[in-house]
């Protein structure tokens, strides 16, 4: 009863446009009173405060940094001239361009929002030139800028990690192969509408010396996810001194090789990320007051039991996962989606002995496919933004990216060895 109770106070403040922090908040608090639960509310304060002081929630605020150094400036460029001359020659080589870009950048900077504004600035108005309609385009850039948080270094994934006491090395690992599966399928979608409508039927390669020359240039930026991930697996730091190396690395990349960041951007670039920093902390000490109150009115068991009861199938089980990760993501953001679903699934999952690790992808790859679904996707309002297209007409324009991303979800959610095969390799 508490349960449906929980439930249905948070989807009806969800709906009626109450600010996120407040409707967990006033969620953690209404059953106190209703149930006669007896709880202090001094431990809705402690349990705030307690949420966000554990050392290892400061890689978020330092991987953020990371992302806008890396974002400013003239890397999303380089990373486009990289990709073109790597994928331009194919049929709906420019749209391949676009996936093969938000790939290369989402390992950079994971935000999928950087890197829908960085690629979509250039590429929206490249690929209307070339005879692509704006709207597809726009979703194009929308879809694929979704790929940087599947892809580590991923900030959902990590806060999934610290919130599951799941390893955050395994999870980075277990998103590479679903991060590139998902492009390769976006770039299926490119290769057809390129080819059908005859606007980019494909061109001629430019050649090994202009594809090495543009690779060198770029390398400096693609070093910066293979600094993280070699520095995680092989132990030499953890993902808060990974974090902390990144923004050092970028800070170097951008103000010494590339020369296009001074240091008098430094205090707005700062400010910026303060900013959406805090706003992901704040929502983390709130989701932390609703898991406390989860936890003790054992929630999670009463949700596995409900679970078992329904079907003794994890297959089942694991499609209402996606089912509720799907209606989830039409109204949350990626981080308080993980936030608050992680405790509640996690025990359940296990019951059925679906490994956390594939979880956490699982759960990561939904919340990606939220961000570029009506009404609140992120990247779909920054496409609309830049391209003057309006939202219904760019989701409408990319329902084969929508069917795509679908698929490739329930291969990641029914073959797990999609995510875990490198992750079981390196065990």
């Amino acid at each position: 009863m508490i349960l449906l109770f929980v439930v249905a106070v948070f989807l009806l403040t969800i709906f009626l446009g109450v600010p996120l922090v407040w409707a967990i908040l006033i969620t953690s608090v209404l059953p106190i009173f209703v149930f006669d639960l007896g709880y202090p509310l001094q431990a809705l304060y402690l349990n705030f405060i307690g949420g966000v002081e554990p050392n290892h929630f400061l890689a978020i605020p330092l991987f953020i940094v990371a992302g806008e150094l890396m974002s400013r400036g003239g890397v999303g460029q380089r990373i486009i001239e990289f990709s073109r001359a790597l994928l331009g020659f194919m049929p709906g080589g420019l749209g391949m361009v676009v996936v093969g870009a938000s790939m290369i950048f989402g390992g950079i900077s994971g935000s999928a929002i950087a890197d829908s504004a960085a690629i979509g600035t250039v590429m929206i108005r490249n690929m209307a030139r070339q005879g692509y309609t704006r709207a597809f385009a726009a979703g194009l850039v929308a879809a694929a800028g979704t790929i940087g948080i599947i892809i580590p270094p991923s900030i959902p994934m990590l806060i999934y990690g610290f919130v599951g006491n799941v390893s955050v090395a395994e999870l980075f690992l277990a998103g590479t192969v679903p991060g590139l599966m998902f492009g390769l399928f976006f770039m299926v979608v490119c290769y057809r509408v390129g080819k059908s409508s005859g606007c980019d039927a494909g061109g001629h390669y430019v050649g090994w010396g202009p594809l090495w020359k543009s690779f060198i240039g770029t390398l400096p930026a693609l070093f910066m996810p293979v600094l993280i991930l070699g520095g995680i697996f092989s132990g030499f730091v953890t993902p808060t001194e990974a974090a902390a190396l990144a923004v050092v690395y970028g800070l170097f990349v951008t103000m010494f090789i590339y020369r296009d960041f001074k240091i008098s951007g430094l205090p707005s670039l700062m400010i910026d990320a303060f900013v959406t920093s805090a706003v992901v902390m704040v929502v983390i000490g709130a989701t932390s007051v609703l898991g406390w109150l989860i936890t003790l009115e054992q929630m999670p068991q009463i949700l596995v039991s409900f679970v078992q009861e329904l079907s003794s199938s994890p297959w089942v089980f694991l499609l209402l996962v996606n089912i509720v990760m799907l209606v989830l993501g039409l109204v949350l953001d990626p981080v308080p989606a993980i936030l608050l679903t992680a405790p509640l699934f996690l025990p359940t999952a296990q019951s059925f002995g679906v490994d956390p690790v594939h979880l956490g992808v699982i759960l990561t790859c939904n919340v990606a496919i939220g961000l570029f679904t009506p009404p609140v996707g992120a990247t779909l309002y920054v496409a609309s933004r830049i391209s003057g297209v309006g939202v219904l007409k760019i989701a409408r324009a990319m329902a084969p990216l929508y069917i795509m991303a679908l698929i490739a979800l329930a291969l990641v959610t029914y073959v797990p060895a999609i995510s875990m095969s490198l992750v079981y390799a390196f065990r």
